[in-house]
């Protein structure tokens, strides 16, 4: 491949990062276009707590009040995805029965696997056990097309620090980048509607995939974009 082909394979590689409300932007991307989505939408819970939290800095995450956005979501995502895809969504306990009610009207559930971490999750301890785990609804439009042999549904990787934050739930890139694997082939496009600090974009970066990332709070859009391009 000579210089030019490897540019233009570059920028057409590029990442599409939007600002804005994911159901509102969904709209401007073609329908059956996008390979796999992996996000980590807000849970509805609209967390409060005495605890003292490390970061203070952190902005509230918007829409995490309810969750009345989730089925025209799914709806989004199901015509924006091409046949034969996946789709991967975190969600904690407090809304699981919900979020896999919801898209198993639109999608067949495949799994749900747990992520263990190494350290407990936030939210107030008090009275109760820490949380040290976190679920992610693996679901499909069409057929499972699965790049892996068995994988164990309940899955270790360390959560990351907090000196590290740049998001108050930002995951775990190697984590991501085997989700990424399993279901997407090199040069195919992921979709996150719920960015965050841009780790699914990174994890795209990483394995040569197209990136389309979604992002309602315009602080931490800019610390993705930022994170993306300087991976």
């Amino acid at each position: 491949m000579g210089h030019y082909d490897e540019q233009r394979e570059t920028e057409l590689n590029k990442p599409t990062l939007m600002q804005g409300d994911c159901l509102e932007q969904m709209k401007e991307i073609e329908s059956g276009s996008v390979d796999m989505i992996l996000t980590d939408p807000p849970y509805g819970m609209d967390f409060q707590s005495n605890r003292r939290v490390v970061k203070e800095q952190f902005s509230k995450i918007k829409n995490d009040k309810d969750v009345n956005w989730l089925p025209e979501f799914l709806s989004e995502c199901y015509r924006v995805m091409s046949d034969n895809t996946a789709i991967y969504c975190f969600c904690s306990w407090h809304k699981i029965d919900l979020f896999k009610q919801e898209i198993e009207k639109t999608f067949k559930i495949k799994n749900i696997i747990v992520w263990v971490k190494n350290n407990h999750g936030s939210g107030d301890l008090k009275g109760a056990y820490a949380p040290k785990h976190e679920f992610v609804i693996y679901a499909h439009k069409g057929r499972s097309i699965f790049r892996n042999k068995r994988v164990p549904d309940v899955m270790e990787y360390p959560k990351i620090h907090s000196s590290k934050l740049q998001h108050p739930t930002e995951k775990n890139v190697d984590m991501l980048e085997l989700f990424i694997k399993n279901n997407s082939d090199s040069g195919k496009l992921v979709l996150d509607p719920f960015m965050g600090s841009g780790s699914t974009g990174v994890a795209c970066k990483n394995l040569n995939r197209k990136f389309i990332g979604i992002e309602l709070d315009k602080t931490y859009f800019n610390i993705a974009k930022d994170r993306i391009e300087n991976s």
